[in-house]
């Protein structure tokens, strides 16, 4: 195994998890900063409030993108996998 399949694998790799991770983490983002203006503007200063809708928002988009990411998830694998007699020689 060359230090270029190595690399190539890693690269996959943290392009899958970034791929997979970004629309939970770009909703977590978007509440969270639409409840901060909404709690700035109203002047409620509670910490506890972003809680429910963060948690309610990246279960939606993780129920609705969860076909998706299974696909990725599984394209990725078999092509790992696939690839593994080549990887080991």
């Amino acid at each position: 195994m060359t230090t270029e399949v190595v690399i190539t694998i890693g690269k996959d790799l943290l392009q899958t998890t970034f791929f997979l991770m970004a629309p939970l983490l770009v909703v977590a983002m978007v509440v969270g900063l639409v409840i901060g203006i909404f709690q700035t503007i109203s002047s409620i200063h509670e910490q506890t409030i972003t809680f429910l809708p963060k948690v309610f928002g990246v279960l939606g988009v993780f129920l609705f993108c969860l076909p998706w990411m299974l696909r990725m998830m599984t394209s990725y694998t078999v092509n790992l996998l696939g690839n593994l007699t080549r990887y080991c020689q």
